[in-house]
């Protein structure tokens, strides 16, 4: 699973504890999203997107929307 995750966060010069603050998540979990061994939910994968001021597709190119709002990021 490609995942863009880290490379926009160095883009915008953002790092990973200000996620984790803003998401309130550990940091463990957000290096497994950003190292695609763990998927996140689709409202975690909404808010880090809106946080980043990024659609879920630059985030998870290969994600597919099969309905409004529902975003299949694979496995």
């Amino acid at each position: 699973m490609e995942v863009r995750i880290k490379e926009i966060l160095r883009e915008k010069g953002i790092k990973q504890t200000y996620v984790c603050q803003k998401l309130q998540i550990n940091e463990s979990v957000l290096s497994l999203i950003i190292n695609g061994k763990r998927i996140p939910s689709q409202s975690r994968v909404k808010a880090m997107a809106k946080l980043l001021k990024v659609s879920v597709k630059d985030l998870y190119p290969q994600c597919k929307v099969s309905r409004i709002n529902y975003y299949d990021l694979g496995q």
